[in-house]
C-alpha cells in the first residue's frame, strides 16, 4: 500500500540556488512526524537551480516532483501546476527563501485539522536576526491605498484607520484570525483550494494571496495567524533579482485586484489609482536606478 500523503509542499523557482538547498534541507531535517511530498515548479531558472534540485531528487527518492517549464509562466501559474497534481490533504505554499524551524510543519498541519471552519493557517514569520516580519494584511481599500501612497500610513503606524491595510499596529506574536496572511509559507485545506479553483491565473507575481484569501474568506472559512509556528523568511529575494520588472508587474497586479472586486462600484477611484500608480511607479523605478 503506498503511503497516504497529508501535505503537499508547493515551491516555486527561478533562479533560486542560493536559497533552495537550505529551505529544501530544512523541510527534511524538521518533518520527520508528518507525511509530506514535495513539488517544485522552476520557472525556467538560468543559474544552477536544476542542478540542486536534482541533487534533492536523487537524495530523497520518491519525495519530490519537479515541473521544468520552459519559460517563466510566474508565481501564479506556477502554484497552480503544483497544486493540480499535489496528492496531499492539505497544501503548504512556500518560498525558496524560507527555512523551516522546528516542527512547524506538524504545527501547522495539526492546528488546521483541528477546526473544519478554518480554511487556511500561516506560521509567524522571522527574520535571521529573530525579529518579526509583519506579515498579516487586512483585504485593501482605495483609502488604504491612499494612505501608502501618502506615506501615513508610516507616519502613523499603530493607526488603525491609516495604517489599516497592513495592520502595523499588530504584534504578529498573538493567534488570531485574520484576512491576509502572506503566501511566503502559507497552509490550505486541498478541499478548499477546490471549492475556491486555486489561484486566480490572472495575476502574474502579486495580489494573488490577497485574492486567493478573499476568495476563501467568501466562502465562510476562517483564516488563522499562529505564531506558535516559526519560519524564517529572507523577504523580497525573487522580487530585488528584478526590481525594475517586479515593480511594473507589482502595478499591473495590484490593478487587477480592483478592477475585479471595486471597478463596478467606482469607477472614479480606480482610475485615481491607475493614474497614481503609474506616477509612484514611475518615481520608483527612477529612485531605484539612481540608488542601486
Amino acid at each position: 500500500m503506498s503511503e497516504q500523503i497529508f501535505i503537499s509542499i508547493i515551491i516555486v523557482t527561478w533562479n533560486s540556488e542560493d536559497e533552495i538547498a537550505e529551505c529544501l534541507s530544512s523541510i527534511f531535517d524538521s518533518s520527520a512526524n508528518v507525511s509530506f511530498e514535495i513539488i517544485i515548479i522552476d520557472n525556467n531558472s538560468s543559474d544552477k537551480t536544476i542542478e540542486v534540485l536534482e541533487d534533492f531528487e536523487n537524495k530523497f527518492p520518491g519525495k519530490i516532483k519537479i515541473i521544468l517549464n520552459k519559460k517563466n509562466l510566474g508565481f501564479t501559474k506556477g502554484c497552480n501546476q503544483g497544486i493540480r497534481i499535489a496528492s496531499g490533504k492539505n497544501i503548504l505554499l512556500l518560498n525558496p527563501d524560507t527555512k523551516i524551524t522546528g516542527n512547524a510543519i506538524e504545527l501547522l498541519n495539526i492546528k488546521l485539522d483541528a477546526d473544519e471552519n478554518t480554511g487556511a493557517i500561516a506560521p509567524q514569520l522571522i527574520n535571521y536576526d529573530m525579529t518579526i516580519q509583519k506579515s498579516c494584511r487586512t483585504f485593501p481599500g482605495y483609502f488604504d491605498m491612499f494612505c501608502e501612497m501618502t506615506m501615513l500610513s508610516k507616519i502613523f503606524p499603530d493607526s488603525h484607520l491609516l495604517s489599516n491595510w497592513k495592520m502595523n499596529y499588530f504584534s504578529h506574536d498573538e493567534e488570531r484570525i485574520v484576512e491576509q496572511p502572506m503566501a511566503a509559507a502559507l497552509m490550505v485545506k486541498k478541499k478548499v483550494m477546490n471549492e475556491i479553483n486555486n489561484f486566480d491565473e490572472r495575476y502574474e507575481m502579486f495580489f494573488n494571496d490577497v485574492d486567493l484569501c478573499k476568495k476563501i474568506n467568501a466562502k465562510g472559512y476562517k483564516i488563522l495567524f499562529y505564531p506558535e509556528a516559526k519560519i524564517f523568511h529572507t523577504k523580497g529575494v525573487s522580487i530585488y533579482k528584478d526590481r525594475v520588472r517586479m515593480i511594473k508587474i507589482w502595478n499591473e497586479d495590484c490593478l487587477k485586484y480592483f478592477k475585479k472586486y471595486y471597478y463596478k462600484n467606482n469607477f472614479f477611484l480606480y482610475n485615481w489609482l491607475l493614474i497614481s500608480l503609474k506616477v509612484t511607479g514611475f518615481f520608483r523605478i527612477l529612485h531605484y536606478k539612481l540608488t542601486k
